[in-house]
């Protein structure tokens, strides 16, 4: 299980890390880490996307992110908006 998080003031990442201690497996990714990647894979199952709510909309990187991420295997995908 993989989740992506992205976090400016903290906020996102302490529920991410909060998921991580309840479901041990859980690899968190930071997001900003990949984004000069011109491509990004997963090869998880499940997958998870953490990331604060800017304007009434997702932040500017999480977009762009989500515009290079291939999600080949996934069968199950969520996301938590903070």
């Amino acid at each position: 299980m993989e989740i992506y998080y992205f976090s400016g003031t903290g906020n996102s990442l302490y529920i991410a890390k909060e998921l991580q201690k309840r479901i041990p497996e859980i690899n968190l990714i930071p997001i900003v880490s990949l984004l000069k990647k011109d491509n990004i894979e997963t090869n998880a199952k499940t997958v998870g996307f953490v990331f604060p709510i800017h304007r009434m909309t997702i932040p500017i990187p999480v977009k762009k992110f989500l515009k290079k991420l291939y999600l080949k295997s996934a069968s199950y995908i969520f996301a938590i908006a903070t």
